[in-house]
């Protein structure tokens, strides 16, 4: 069974991703994820190793944006003592922290250039050289990379390499932005509720239609991560098992709601889906297209849903979906 290790949606662009994920995942091919901040590339990037040959070995991330150049060559190839000034004891690569698993590059457009030669030498010769030694040693690593820039545009403009480009880039997954997949928020938002309701043992249950509506409208610039975010902080503050148009942030509250439910066209959604329908309506369809998703596997789909075993077995019932 091919688990999504909680990514969820229903639209034409993300049951592509999924499709693509089922290709991927097997093969030891390099992939490069590309989206937004907030899409879920890191998502993405488990369900890639965890659906892989080498899920019993380590997955190791960096994130290439948030260290200078010298110490992310020692944080990827590692050093040797002495190889610079403060580097009192000899320090393990996440390279070779990696080996016999998957190295996820998160952020890999900001990698300065002078690491990117190193990288592809890594790639093409199997191996890493720590900063200081002059002994290689081979590695067994898979490389996946996310980023949230235009590469093809950073290689033009020669802040990326154009050979290690195509070296990362050997199968891309791209991850729409929130926005370009409205009819996934009523299932993204029920999926938030039950996970978040669990984890502070609040009583809320559902959304109601003008609160659904105005996280419809919002543009979610910071996609799925905003929404999950938003959704925490409406179930914390509710007081009742219904998150309704007051519940919502001020921010959303300030845009305005929406003087008429919002109609997601088939084409968006996959399912001609019509924001204003029941929750348990919208519940039914969680379940059912996480289940679809899962091909059936209702440990994983109870997982996704943020709901235990038995309650799912219930839903099910309930719901005709046996």
């Amino acid at each position: 069974k091919f688990g999504y290790e909680g990514i969820i949606g229903n639209s034409p662009a993300m049951q592509q991703v999924f499709n693509r994920l089922r290709q991927v995942a097997p093969t030891d091919a390099r992939a490069l994820i590309t989206g937004e901040n907030g899409t879920g590339k890191e998502l993405v990037a488990r369900a890639l190793h965890f659906n892989s040959r080498r899920r019993e070995g380590p997955l190791v991330a960096v994130n290439c944006g948030a260290l200078a150049g010298g110490v992310l060559d020692s944080e990827l190839f590692g050093h040797t003592k002495g190889a610079f000034t403060g580097a009192v004891k000899d320090h393990v690569g996440k390279f070779e922290a990696a080996d016999g698993g998957t190295l996820f590059l998160d952020e890999v457009g900001e990698m300065p250039l002078e690491t990117q030669v190193k990288l592809l030498r890594v790639i093409e010769n199997k191996e890493v050289t720590p900063v200081g030694s002059n002994t290689a040693r081979a590695i067994d690593v898979r490389i996946i990379s996310a980023t949230n820039k235009n590469l093809v545009e950073q290689v033009g403009k020669g802040e990326f390499r154009e050979d290690l480009f195509f070296r990362l880039k050997v199968v891309e997954i791209h991850l729409p932005a929130l926005r370009e997949r409205q009819g996934d928020i009523p299932l993204l938002a029920q999926s938030f509720i039950n996970e978040f309701a669990r984890q502070y043992d609040k009583p809320v249950k559902s959304i109601d239609h003008a609160a659904l509506n105005g996280l419809i409208a919002h543009p979610w610039p910071g996609n799925v991560r905003e929404l999950r975010n938003t959704i925490e902080e409406m179930v914390v503050l509710a007081q009742g098992d219904t998150l309704t148009a007051n519940d919502l942030p001020q921010q959303l509250q300030r845009e305005g709601l929406p003087s008429k439910p919002i109609t997601i066209s088939s084409g968006e959604s996959g399912t001609a889906a019509l924001v204003g329908m029941s929750m348990e309506q919208i519940e039914r369809e969680a379940i059912r297209h996480t289940l679809k998703a899962n091909e059936g596997n209702r440990e994983r789909t109870a997982k996704m849903l943020g709901i235990g075993e038995r309650t799912l077995y219930r839903k099910l019932k309930e719901y005709g979906l046996n």
